[in-house]
This record gives C-alpha cells, sequence and structure tokens, in this order.
C-alpha cells in the first residue's frame, strides 16, 4: 500500500468534491475580493465551468432588500446593477449561481445559469458564510444534492458588498 502525504490528500478530496464545506471554508477570506475559486456544473451535464468571480449587490426595488451573491466564471458589470431586472437587462451570458440572503443572512432563494439562462432551484446547494454577515462576504458553496443528478456547485468565493 502506498502511502500519500496529508499534504495531497486534501487537494485532491477538495478536486474531487469530497470536501466537507468546513474545509472548504479554510481561506476563502484570503482569496482576493471579488474572487471565487471552484466549479459549476449545470443540470443534465457532463461538463462545466470554472467559477472566477463573484459579485454582491443589495436588491433595493425588492422590499425586503435582499443581498443578491452571484458566483460566476466571468466578471459582471454589477457596480450600477440596483435590483434583479438589472441583471435581465444586461443580458449577460454567464453560467453560475446566485444566491439571495435576507438581512439575517439566510439564503431564502437560489439559481443557476446556463450561459445567461435561469433556472430556479431549490436544496442543491449549502452556502456558508465565514464570520458575521455583513459588508465583507467570504464563504463557500457546495452541492448538497443527495441524488447526485441535478446541477453541482462546488467553490469558495470572497467578494466585498457595494
Amino acid at each position: 500500500m502506498k502511502i500519500i502525504p496529508g499534504n495531497v490528500i486534501l487537494p485532491l478530496i477538495i478536486a474531487l468534491g469530497f470536501a466537507p464545506l468546513g474545509q472548504l471554508l479554510a481561506g476563502a477570506a484570503d482569496l482576493p475580493a471579488g474572487t471565487a475559486k471552484g466549479t459549476f456544473t449545470p443540470e443534465g451535464k457532463k461538463t462545466g465551468v470554472t467559477l472566477t468571480n463573484s459579485a454582491a449587490f443589495v436588491d433595493a426595488k425588492d422590499d425586503r432588500s435582499p443581498v443578491i451573491l452571484i458566483l460566476s466564471d466571468k466578471k459582471l458589470p454589477t457596480e450600477k446593477w440596483t435590483s434583479e431586472f438589472d441583471m435581465m437587462r444586461e443580458h449577460v451570458k454567464f453560467s453560475g449561481v446566485a444566491f439571495w440572503i435576507d438581512k439575517e443572512g439566510s439564503v431564502f432563494r437560489a439559481a443557476t445559469y446556463d450561459n445567461g439562462r435561469e433556472a430556479s432551484v431549490s436544496g442543491y446547494f449549502e452556502l456558508k458564510l465565514e464570520g458575521a454577515f455583513g459588508k465583507n462576504l467570504a464563504g463557500a458553496v457546495v452541492t448538497s444534492d443527495p441524488a447526485g443528478n441535478g446541477p453541482k456547485a462546488d467553490a469558495t468565493f470572497h467578494v466585498v458588498l457595494k
């Protein structure tokens, strides 16, 4: 039997998607703001995209004023976005996941994006934020679909809310 050193096993576990959420969280805050590191595979597809960017803004047109957190394969022009409708108007063709987070820091809605096509999803992902919910958002998202046949997202992220 060949023994693999611990410093090789953890990256291998993470790469294969078997890492618990706590292990993925380690170092999320060390990522540069506006970045993500991980993968997203849309439902029904065998290959996915690399998640490289993160963005967040407050949906001021929703009475609940949720924070919309987006992990995507490309940089999005979120600097002027003030509502979910801005996402639709821009017609940006990106792939990734988005989470609607209430004032208490709980996710109440999630969606996937496959080259710009949105699909609302529920129960496929677990989002964990490092520290308190505020302007500096760092954390991880992991796939929590027990059947394993839905969309998949496993990534760490760091973003500063505008």
